[in-house]
């Protein structure tokens, strides 16, 4: 009977052990689950950054296309009124070159 007892203490003491290890380790699974919480909420603030540094980039590949474009045309055209212009002092040019010449002195 006495060793009944002493091996119920035994249990006793044992399952004491037994329930502070459980404890612990319910404490370090809700540490780790909050963790994990953690991260997924720092994941997705990451990807919601992303996006929208994806979203601006592309706007801003829009805008500079537009710009090009705009700076093409308009250089096009400068381009077209400096050749006229050049166009006529040439043969603005060529009509003083023929009227200063004697055609005699040939």
């Amino acid at each position: 009977m006495l060793s009944t007892i002493e091996q119920t203490k035994d249990l006793n003491s044992s399952s004491g052990e037994y329930e502070s290890r459980i404890e612990a380790l319910e404490i370090k699974l809700d540490a780790q689950q909050q963790r994990y919480l953690e991260l997924m909420t720092s994941n997705i603030k990451l990807q919601e950054k992303a996006s929208d540094a994806l979203a601006l980039a592309r706007e801003t590949k829009a805008i500079s296309a537009g710009n090009v474009r705009e700076v093409e045309a308009s250089l096009t055209s400068i381009r077209s009124e400096v050749k006229s212009q050049i166009d006529g002092v040439n043969d603005k040019m060529k009509a003083l070159q023929k009227a200063t010449t004697n055609p005699l002195g040939r």
